[in-house]
């Protein structure tokens, strides 16, 4: 039962992702990343992981270009034969990635080096939804709640969002999927 309403929901939350107009979404996506360089713990952290965007997603790479030279910033690489996230580093946004297996951008890694996840303060984590006990519902594939397993304990995950993809629950499925530390949205930190 919780896999079919987790399909029900990634199939509903995309869609009205995938409805928003671009100026829509690059309004909202803007105000997710005020709120991120307002989190004190971003503004901390020395070394963060981010992802880079599918069609819907909130986009993060204005605030990306910020950071370049004065944080180490990584993207995940998809490793998909022990079916993981690799982080690797990423100096350029504009040259060295080229896209996963699914169609995700990430870092080409025989251009860059991978980083060890003890060494990373931040992750931003995006997601289809996220509710207000910090749960994440994501496309199903299960590479953040895996990677997630394999943080240290001084790394906070940070789940990014529109309002709308923040549900008062959502379904669970236990052991396997993880919570994230703090949501940002487009109006709030969680």
């Amino acid at each position: 039962m919780i896999v079919k309403d987790k399909e029900d929901l990634r199939k509903k939350l995309l869609a009205k992702l995938l409805a928003l107009t671009c100026e829509e979404r690059e309004r909202r996506s803007r105000m997710v990343e005020k709120n991120i360089s307002d989190f004190s713990l971003y503004q901390q952290a020395k070394v963060i992981m981010v992802y880079y965007p599918l069609k819907g997603e909130v986009d993060l790479l204005g605030t990306v270009r910020k950071a370049l030279g004065k944080k180490k910033i990584c993207f995940p690489v998809i490793d998909l034969p022990n079916n993981n996230l690799i982080p690797y580093l990423a100096g350029d946004l504009t040259k060295g990635f080229s896209r996963s297996p699914y169609g995700v951008m990430q870092p080409e890694i025989n251009q860059t080096q991978s980083m060890p996840t003890e060494d990373i303060d931040l992750v931003l984590i995006p997601g289809l939804a996220f509710d207000i006990r910090k749960n994440r519902l994501g496309r199903g594939g299960g590479f953040y709640d895996r990677f997630i397993k394999k943080l240290s304990a001084h790394t906070k995950t940070v789940g990014v969002a529109f309002n709308f993809q923040i549900l008062k629950d959502l379904p669970v499925s236990i052991p396997q999927d993880e919570r994230i530390d703090f949501l940002i949205t487009d109006s709030q930190i969680l």
